[in-house]
């Protein structure tokens, strides 16, 4: 016979809430308790005729026990295992849940079901099980929110519907079905004794969490000190000027963001306090980077916007991202194209290196960019433009109208189709002679097509990723638009900056393509098209980010879609 002391010696803080040392018996038990055949049987018939689950179907904590031969996860012959203490820390921990852990995770009733348990006359083993069994319930609560998030996915679906039957749009949003099998996973991190095992794989953000939470309880600090100093609107403020209501007010909000490291030297000059000078441009420029700006160091309304955000709006920002990202494969590949749309940007990566970085620039507001994941798998060279009924109706017919000389100008083939006589190519004139005479059914049959050249908007090269969307990256003659910040001008396809740049990257690992003959066919001008099928298909995830850890930072960006304040009221 010997002496187990069964206690749970992690501490748990939620919003000034105590779970802590809940058990401490010594109890007098056989160890052969915890014999294989013994545990399981009393697990086995404990689940069957006594236990009722306080956070979870029965069944799915039956089905548990089954997985691991029902045997026990969290407990053993010296007690609570450090596993669950690990599960305790990561659900105290956890930067979204936390101001609402307490009611997600029924702490109360676990306590007063713990606290029960130190009172109970029923022999140690039931309460050892129970015991058991309440960590399994937690780590299934918990393993649920991270593969699903807390934001209500078809209230998101609705709310979208919503917005474009009201405004006309065609906003959509692919949610990644995630397959893993949080049983199966604990299973494997069990016999490993590390909960990182499962938490790698059911947490998209697990390796970035600890950023996040430092960044923030710094934000919270930052709340409870009376928030971030707020600096008047004021614009082109630069190096040598002398302001003295806006500049120490800038002072001290890039301090508190740690953009500035150290104030000036007021023994040395007692006014320099007021001035704009090269340590805080600096500062204004490593404030610039972390928001998607242009880091020229200069103060404009739009880093003016940003810097008056509050404590509380930064939280709020990052921990909606937090769950966002729940929606996101866990797995995008070992090489792979991501597209963050606020973030106007291109990156291709191979085996966690990147290769390329690009400005891009993506659907503005009212034809946003889709958000999803799909593979590339052909390329098209000196690509034909099949003009969207869409853009046809409300772009392409009134410039025919306004001028009958547009489509030849441009390069428009126009083709109508009929079920008696096929598709037949028509002029320019029977295209203006049906607009003027108003005839929709010949206007509902027609389909036009621009020619490959220099007016053609998708430039000389098309890459695809056949979806149901029909979006896809191409080039576009258009280049003076990635000199600016917000880059929101596409009809939903993605516009590259250096898509010959993408095209020798991808060629650099793909057999099917022969660089030296694609770059001839482009340079020749051909008026014909031409594709390149892949010998591997691409990964490419469009993704909606406005907050991310980029290099040990949290970025923001703008919430171009308004997708942020949509998506926030609809969390837990």
């Amino acid at each position: 016979m010997k002496k187990l002391k069964f206690v749970v010696a992690s501490m748990l803080v939620m919003n000034n809430y105590l779970f802590s040392n809940v058990i401490d018996k010594k109890v007098e038990q056989n160890n052969t308790i915890f014999s294989k055949n013994k545990m399981s049987e009393a697990i086995k018939n404990t689940l069957a005729t006594k236990y009722t689950p306080l956070l979870i179907d029965k069944k799915v904590l039956t089905d548990y026990y089954a997985e691991n031969s029902f045997k026990p996860y969290w407990v053993d012959k010296n007690g609570i295992k450090n596993i669950a203490i690990q599960l305790f820390e990561k659900i105290k921990t956890d930067p979204v849940l936390k101001p609402n852990v307490k009611e997600l995770f029924k702490f109360d009733e676990v306590l007063t079901m713990l606290n029960s348990l130190n009172q109970t006359t029923e022999t140690d083993e039931t309460n050892l099980l129970k015991i058991e069994f309440m960590i399994t319930e937690l780590y299934d609560k918990y393993s649920y929110f991270l593969l699903n998030g807390t934001i209500d996915w078809k209230g998101f679906q609705d709310k979208l519907k919503e917005v474009n039957a009201a405004e006309d749009m065609n906003a959509q949003w692919d949610r990644y079905d995630v397959v893993n099998n949080p049983k199966k996973l604990l299973k494997k991190a069990i016999d490993a004794n590390d909960l990182g095992l499962a938490l790698k794989e059911l947490d998209p953000v697990y390796n970035d969490i600890p950023t996040y939470v430092e960044a923030i309880n710094e934000l919270e600090k930052i709340k409870k000190s009376g928030d971030f100093v707020k600096v008047p609107a004021i614009k082109g403020l630069k190096v040598g000027d002398n302001n003295p209501e806006v500049v120490p007010l800038l002072r001290k909000r890039l301090m508190q963001s740690n953009d500035l490291s150290k104030n000036c030297d007021v023994k040395k000059n007692s006014s320099c306090e007021q001035i704009f000078d090269e340590d805080l441009s600096a500062a204004v420029a490593s404030f610039q980077k972390t928001h998607g700006l242009f880091p020229d160091g200069v103060i404009g309304l739009a880093t003016i916007r940003f810097l008056n955000l509050t404590a509380r709006e930064k939280i709020s920002q990052i921990r909606v991202n937090i769950e966002r990202m729940r929606w996101l494969p866990r797995n995008f590949g070992s090489e792979y194209i991501l597209i963050n749309i606020p973030d106007y940007r291109l990156k291709m990566v191979e085996n966690n290196e990147q290769k390329l970085n690009m400005p891009v620039v993506v659907g503005e507001k009212k034809h946003p960019t889709p958000i999803f994941s799909e593979k590339m798998s052909y390329i098209v060279l000196n690509p034909a433009w099949n003009i969207p009924t869409s853009i046809t109706k409300k772009e392409l017919l009134p410039k025919i109208l306004k001028d009958k000389n547009y489509l030849a100008s441009k390069g428009i083939n126009t083709y109508q189709s009929s079920p008696n006589t096929g598709v037949n190519k028509m002029s320019p004139n029977e295209v203006l002679d049906a607009l003027i005479l108003e005839d929709e059914n010949t206007l509902n049959s027609l389909r036009f097509s621009q020619n490959p050249g220099d007016e053609n908007p998708l430039g000389k090269i098309k890459f695809m990723l056949p979806n149901k969307h029909a979006v896809y990256l191409h080039d576009t003659p258009a280049k003076n638009l990635f000199n600016n910040v917000r880059r929101a001008y596409s009809h939903g396809c993605i516009r590259l900056s250096k898509p010959q740049e993408l095209l020798e990257t991808i060629a650099k690992n793909d057999k099917g393509i022969d660089l030296t003959k694609v770059t001839q066919i482009l340079n020749e001008g051909s008026e014909k098209e031409k594709s390149v099928g892949l010998s591997r298909k691409i990964p490419v995830h469009i993704i909606y980010l406005t907050s991310w850890i980029d290099d040990g930072k949290v970025q923001y960006r703008e919430d171009i879609y308004n997708y942020d304040s949509i998506q926030r009221k609809l969390m837990f």
